[in-house]
């Protein structure tokens, strides 16, 4: 029975990690906006990195705002939660055929699920992309579902607060390039008076409480410096699928 315990304790830390972000610098709002949020279907796949940890990237389609009237199944072959983009399209093109008239096809908003599968432990992540002045930063917070299968019976689970992290992207055909500010890095650049942003510091953890503007400002401003490009600390990724 204490093992049980144990086990259940422990899993209860790994949440604890993954949802305040602990290592790295997170924020309270997240750093992308309608006007710079972007989708690119190239970084789905299975990507692997040096500890053979791997990376499931898939995108999932909010299809909410899609009223079809009948019986069609939308689904795709994925499971259940995915919405199959191509089906709706032919349905709706079959019925501008049928009507002869144009009928509007509303933009469909999508985001990445990511499941980070490692030796111990398997973790899922909801991601968005923006595009900032060029660079590519990804917003990673845990995924909902996740989080709450793992906590939701425990007495913790409404001390939980669900930070941003963000992280810049660089793809180069089948390899991904991972770059983020870690705590120490981004402490430095307050004690050198480089940067003036909204933030809180609590138990070596930096959680940035700045609106979403300025968390983009604080990222372009980097975005080119070691800070967000040194390859020693960079996770390096490989396409496997």
């Amino acid at each position: 029975m204490k093992t049980i315990k144990i086990l259940k304790l422990n899993s209860l830390v790994l949440i604890i990690l993954i949802v305040t972000q602990s290592c790295v610098v997170s924020s309270l709002n997240p750093l992308y906006t309608n006007t710079d949020q972007i989708h690119l279907d190239e970084l789905n796949g299975v990507w692997e990195g040096d500890e053979k940890d791997q990376y499931i990237i898939r995108t999932i389609v909010d299809s909410s705002d899609y009223k079809l009237k009948g019986n069609l199944d939308m689904r795709s072959s994925f499971g259940s939660d995915e919405i199959d983009h191509d089906k709706i399209k032919k349905t709706i093109k079959d019925l501008e055929d049928k009507l002869d008239m144009k009928v509007e096809f509303p933009k469909m908003n999508k985001h990445y699920e990511i499941t980070m599968i490692t030796e111990k432990d398997t973790s899922v992540f909801d991601g968005n992309l923006s595009n900032l002045q060029g660079h590519y930063f990804l917003d990673l917070i845990p995924n909902d579902n996740f989080v709450e299968e793992k906590i939701s019976k425990s007495f913790i689970s409404g001390m939980m607060i669900r930070t941003h992290g963000f992280f810049k992207l660089v793809l180069k055909d089948d390899e991904l390039i991972v770059n983020t500010i870690e705590n120490d890095d981004f402490e430095d650049l307050i004690e050198n008076k480089r940067v003036r942003i909204e933030h809180v510091e609590r138990d070596n953890k930096v959680i940035i409480t700045a609106k979403t503007e300025d968390i983009q400002k604080f990222l372009i401003k980097f975005a080119d410096t070691e800070i967000f490009n040194d390859p020693n600390e960079a996770l390096i990724l490989k396409r496997i699928k």
